[in-house]
């Protein structure tokens, strides 16, 4: 009998973690492009990532590079963007612009309380981000010495942004709906805390787009469900979560987002050292309001369809402190109009336990 209650208490502590992943896989921000934010589960580390039922913190770091012109699901020139953004002309008499490259730095604070049958974790994100961009218009192109008219005649070079802010946070929570915690619900609130009036540097200045503020503006739900199972040393899960705008401002909305992830782990290695790979699959809508992003022709430029590959490692380092590393590798991208993406995503982490 001794020997049952052990083994359902084992099994309770790997589904807590698991419904904390579960939680916390909506921690990647939800900007409005299709490629801004990191997709994992982050916190699905092993048998041994949470321990016992009690608080935990931990500090997050996710580095993401968009700087490849997509169209669809093909990777495209800067030139071919440049024909496609201004209506199929050399010449754009309404100055669209054209982005070179978005880089962003996500340092998130995560702070936890678990039981075996529910837990709870509020996610802290601070957010830097350098974006730069032009406009092509009245005869002018990239290659014309870094010079651009405007659609009002006006010259103006490379424009840029950069910020360093607080982002949105999260507050969400997990129930198990099995009695061995092996399958439950995750639900949360996202809320309007960053920034969203950030504005450009550049010759020309004005105000960044939504979608690449540190903040969307809006109150937004968080609904999910996850699954977990094991056998000897391999352990699986899969979750999903969905996240809807209640509440906008400034005339824009940004897209319903579907986050499905699949994740492997194989603890028969060492003690210490766990292999881990996840594949993350993302649905975004696109944005809605008069604010949100277009081309020249009225076409979408947020939203779409991802799917990455994401081998990783989780390490424990003592005294109540884990670590893990993951690289996503995108293996099918398929976006709305032209958008910058990334050819890799890095996350790094580090939890304490208590």
């Amino acid at each position: 009998m001794k020997q049952v209650q052990i083994s359902r208490v084992q099994l309770r502590q790997a589904a807590m973690a698991l419904a904390v992943a579960g939680a916390m896989s909506a921690s990647g921000s939800a900007w409005a492009c299709a490629t801004c934010g990191c997709t994992l589960s982050k916190d699905w580390l092993g048998g041994q990532a949470l321990g016992s039922a009690g608080w935990s913190v931990g500090l997050s770091y996710d580095v993401i590079d968009q700087n490849q012109f997509h169209q669809g699901s093909s990777n495209i020139s800067q030139g071919q963007a440049e024909q496609i953004l201004n209506g199929g002309r050399n010449a754009n008499p309404s100055g669209n612009e054209v982005e070179t490259q978005t880089l962003t730095r996500t340092t998130t604070l995560n702070l936890d309380y678990n039981t075996p049958e529910w837990g709870v974790s509020v996610q802290l994100p601070i957010i830097y981000r350098y974006h730069t961009t032009y406009q092509v218009g009245l005869g002018q192109t990239a290659s014309d010495a870094g010079v651009f008219q405007t659609g009002n005649g006006g010259a103006e070079s490379y424009n840029f942004s950069q910020v360093n802010s607080l982002g949105d946070m999260r507050v969400v929570g997990r129930y198990a709906l099995a009695e061995d915690g092996t399958y439950g619900v995750t639900f949360g609130v996202k809320l309007p805390t960053g920034i969203t009036t950030g504005p450009f540097s550049g010759a020309a200045g004005g105000t960044v787009d939504p979608s690449l503020q540190a903040g969307t503006g809006s109150t937004d739900v968080l609904l999910g469900a996850y699954y977990t199972g094991q056998k000897d040393a391999l352990g699986w899960f899969t979750q999903a979560t969905w996240q809807h705008a209640l509440a906008s401002q400034a005339g824009y909305t940004p897209g319903d987002a579907l986050n499905t992830n699949l994740g492997l782990r194989y603890t028969g290695l060492s003690d210490t050292v766990t292999p881990l790979v996840q594949i993350n699959y993302v649905h975004r809508n696109t944005d809605s309001g008069f604010n949100a992003s277009h081309e020249f022709d009225g076409t979408p430029q947020t939203g779409g369809n991802l799917i990455y590959l994401a081998p990783g490692v989780s390490a424990i380092l003592g005294n109540g402190f884990r670590g893990y590393a993951y690289v996503q590798i995108p293996v099918y991208q398929n976006v709305n109009g032209v958008q910058l993406t990334a050819k890799e995503i890095f996350s790094l982490g580090i939890r304490k336990s208590f």
